[in-house]
Formats: C-alpha cells, sequence, structure tokens
C-alpha cells in the first residue's frame, strides 16, 4: 500500500485560503487543519506549514490523464526515487494547482507562488508509479522507471531516437 503526503509553506505574502484551495482543487479529499479564515495581507502571524496526511491520489491521476503529462509525470515522480525504491518526493506549482492543473517543478527550481511538495512511499514505488501513470500510448512506446528515455537531470526532454 503507497502513502502519500502533501507539505507546503506559507509565508507572511501568502494568502492562505488560497494556499487551501489550490491544495483541495488537486486533492480534494485532504483532511486539512482548520486556520483563521479572512486574514488580511500582509498578515503578521508569520512562517508556517500547512501538511496533509494519507491524502488520495485519485483526482491527481485524473488532472495527469487529462492533460496527457503521463510520461513526464513518470519521470517526475520518480527522479527523486530512493535507493531502495520505497520513498520519493516531487514538487508541484501552487499556482498551477489553483487553476486545476499540474505543472511538475524541477529539483532546485524556483517558481512564482510556491510548492506543494509530495511525498510517496511503500513497497514497490517504482511498479506502482508506471501503473500510477499509465495511458495506452506505452502499448506502442513502453516506459520504465529510469529507462533511457527518461527525462535529462536538467528537466529536458529526451526522445526515444536521440543519440
Amino acid at each position: 500500500m503507497v502513502r502519500a503526503s502533501v507539505e507546503t509553506g506559507i509565508g507572511p505574502a501568502d494568502d492562505a485560503d488560497l494556499v487551501l484551495a489550490a491544495l483541495l482543487r488537486l486533492f480534494p479529499d485532504s483532511e486539512l487543519p482548520v486556520t483563521e479564515s479572512g486574514a488580511t495581507f500582509p498578515t503578521s502571524s508569520g512562517e508556517g506549514v500547512l501538511c496533509a496526511q494519507e491524502v488520495d491520489l485519485d483526482h491527481l491521476q485524473e488532472r495527469l490523464q487529462e492533460q496527457r503529462i503521463c510520461d513526464t509525470a513518470l519521470d517526475a515522480m520518480a527522479f527523486a526515487l530512493d535507493a531502495d525504491g520505497q520513498s520519493t518526493c516531487f514538487s508541484i506549482s501552487r499556482q498551477a494547482a489553483l487553476a486545476g492543473k499540474v505543472a511538475f517543478v524541477l529539483p532546485g527550481e524556483r517558481v512564482l507562488g510556491g510548492t506543494f511538495e509530495v511525498s510517496i512511499a511503500g513497497e514497490g514505488l517504482a511498479e506502482w508509479i508506471e501503473q500510477f501513470t499509465w495511458h495506452p500510448g506505452r502499448g506502442s512506446v513502453p516506459r520504465n522507471v529510469a529507462d533511457e528515455v527518461a527525462m535529462r537531470s536538467d528537466g529536458s526532454v529526451r526522445e526515444w531516437f536521440d543519440d
């Protein structure tokens, strides 16, 4: 069984209600802590962390399929797969999430609006990622975690016909 959690920092310049709305657009069944609503910008509450445990990834999977970015998801989700293949983490743009879209953020990249850090753990995670991101096109062009057509470390695309 795979377990997932989502975490993001909330700073004084962030609108906590919008951050919550963005998280719920991709993970609608998440149980979130109660926050004060209607805080004005800038907040005086300082830095904080919003964390949702045991999130359901079904809606995220639907978004990946609708956007037709399952191969990108395969690479992004497997990019930080640990040596024993039982945990990974990846970042998703909060701004894109607010629009109901999934946009993966490369490690070390800073994006406007911040990111959600998604952590997934479980046995056989590489195989689970392959199944989670499966689409009918894989019948013609099979893909696996860390295969020869995985994206390059700088995020650029690598085609099956590249040298």
